[in-house]
């Protein structure tokens, strides 16, 4: 049996989904924590007090483990902040797993990143080892995983080496790619201009520099420009429970929170070529992240946000759920 990465833990001031994470993680009992935590934002009612009670929460984990803190005095926001925590991880780690404060896993989802993250050590192609599935797993398919170019936050676990390819400040990142402004050349343009949007976002054209709303476009970023792939299981892992008035970007309800959890199956069974999963990609690409043209993308935004969703998103879940 593998032995269970160090894993690092992220969380702000939600207190109520950190008890659920650490809950998941207690039979687990990971040896080695990393724990970190931004400070409170000034002028808000009550935050400091839930800081300190998620800081409470963090350093008396019930298991026997090593816990290794960073505390921010003042809130640095969740790009330096969350982007900060990870480079000081793997300051520490060669790998590890990485896990916010609402996304709590399957009891197999460590062994499973152990797994992955020691097969793929040395594939310089591989980047990072996710967690979440939003495609319906394919039962005919015999690996225990695929692999993506769509990366995702909710859960997941990579590399030193991978990591120091990221950029908090991106630049002008069109030319940093082979085809300019084609983040991913095979998929549909539609697809392309929401990518297109997303990278100026945080990266605008054109403007002074300046903080970033968030981190893990970044990382996307990263995955495309170094042709990087993702470890995809064959079922979801992680949930996110976030949703709510304190979640940073999971405000309203969504029919991809709360997601069902399968497990994986141990030892992996690799699949046999390294190469991107494009029909989970193309299903990730419409219903999760819903890269469409302007229309269809609102009346979408609209039904996910009130977890409607539609039958295509959801198909074969509900095995997954019964189980």
């Amino acid at each position: 049996m593998s032995v269970a990465p160090p894993v690092l833990l992220i969380a702000f001031n939600r207190p109520d989904t950190l008890e659920e994470v650490i809950r998941a993680l207690t039979p687990l009992a990971p040896a080695r924590m990393y724990v970190a935590a931004d400070g409170p934002r000034a002028g808000r009612n009550g935050e400091a007090e839930a800081c300190a009670e998620v800081r409470a929460l963090l350093t008396a984990l019930p298991w026997p483990c090593t816990i290794t803190t960073r505390f921010l005095d003042s809130n640095a926001g969740c790009a330096v902040g969350v982007s900060g925590a990870l480079t000081w991880f793997f300051e520490h780690e060669e790998s590890g797993v990485i896990l916010e404060d609402d996304c709590v896993p399957d009891p197999s989802f460590l062994a499973y990143c152990a797994d992955a993250l020691a097969r793929h050590r040395d594939d310089e192609q591989v980047m990072s080892v996710l967690g979440t599935r939003f495609a319906p797993p394919v039962e005919t398919q015999r690996a225990s995983y695929s692999f993506t170019r769509l990366f995702s936050p909710w859960g997941w676990a990579s590399w030193r080496r991978a990591w120091q390819r990221y950029e908090l400040q991106l630049g002008d990142w069109r030319a940093k790619l082979p085809e300019y402004g084609r983040p991913l050349p095979s998929f549909p343009s539609s697809s392309n201009r929401c990518w297109a949007r997303k990278l100026d976002g945080v990266a605008p054209r054109g403007k002074e520099l300046r903080v970033p709303h968030t981190w893990d476009y970044q990382w996307s970023f990263a995955h495309m420009r170094h042709d990087g792939l993702c470890v995809l299981p064959k079922q979801n892992l992680v949930s996110n429970i976030g949703v709510g008035p304190g979640a940073t970007h999971t405000g309203r309800e969504s029919v991809w929170l709360n997601f069902p959890r399968g497990s994986a199956t141990l030892p992996l069974i690799a699949p046999d070529t390294i190469e991107s999963d494009r029909a989970a990609e193309l299903h990730r690409e419409r219903w999760h992240l819903n890269h469409r043209g302007m229309i269809a993308r609102k009346y979408w935004q609209i039904r996910n946000r009130h977890a409607i969703g539609s039958v295509a998103a959801r198909r074969g879940w509900s095995e997954v759920r019964a189980g």
